[in-house]
């Protein structure tokens, strides 16, 4: 006869079903469209992917020009879900929700702001990555002397791209505090700036940077924050909130 032993949670429930379930939930989150073939490895921290069909502009033999699906044996491609994503997916299950009535969707974001935030957030990476300081490029090339070659004239570049979109994006405020919370707990002060770095290099979503501040999440709430995101993303391609109102 043998004897089985089954470890219970505090919660009632089996400890190793749970786990099983867990682990199942994650797999099934990080699992890789089946369009794109399975020569993509499953990597559940690499978070949920998004399917998309790379295409590529060639001459045909008449001169003109054709479009074709690009990707290997004309399978889809797939990239890492952003905050940018998750957002319009919530709002659109969300416009579901309200039935007929709601009408047409209006996606949050236009493509150029989300372009914006994209290129902001591989900048950002390729700067880090870099390793080295930007006084310590620009030192080396004020004093005269060589740069170094192409790779430290990219990385300067980089530098300066990113401190003029930092320079964009301002230091105002995206929400300001206006008075203290019931229970005590202070809303803090949301700054354009770190809006934009929590959504674009966090992932964070408009109602994560809410809580994170102490401010009560509500549609009127959230609508105005993600106002004060899209006016930033604006400014980050080179229009004015004065533009940006009347062209929106």
């Amino acid at each position: 006869m043998t004897e089985q032993i089954v470890i219970v949670a505090p919660d009632g429930t089996a400890s190793f079903q749970a786990l099983r379930a867990r682990i199942d939930a994650i797999k099934t989150a990080a699992a890789v469209p089946v369009e794109c073939g399975d020569a993509i490895p499953v990597a559940p921290a690499r978070g949920p992917m998004i399917r998309f069909t790379p295409r590529e502009a060639r001459l045909s033999e008449c001169g003109g020009v054709v479009v074709w699906k690009s990707g290997e044996d004309g399978r889809d491609a797939a990239r890492v879900a952003d905050a940018f994503d998750k957002m319009e997916r919530e709002a659109l299950k969300y416009h579901k929700r309200q039935g007929d009535d709601a009408g047409p969707y209006v996606p949050l974001f236009t493509s150029g702001q989300i372009a914006a935030g994209r290129d902001y957030a591989a900048l950002v990476e390729r700067v880090s990555a870099s390793g080295v300081k930007c006084s310590s490029i620009e030192a080396q090339s004020g004093s005269g002397g060589q740069p170094g070659g192409g790779r430290e004239e990219a990385m300067l570049a980089d530098f300066q791209r990113l401190r003029a979109l930092q320079h964009r994006i301002g230091r105002g405020l995206a929400k300001e505090v206006r008075r203290i919370r019931p229970g005590g707990r202070k809303r803090s002060a949301i700054y354009a700036r770190r809006l934009v770095d929590l959504v674009c290099l966090s992932d964070a979503s408009i109602e994560k940077v809410l809580k994170r501040h102490g401010w009560t999440v509500n549609q009127k709430s959230k609508q105005a924050l993600r106002r004060s995101l899209c006016a930033a993303l604006d400014r980050m391609q080179g229009y004015s909130d004065r533009l940006a109102k009347e062209g929106g």
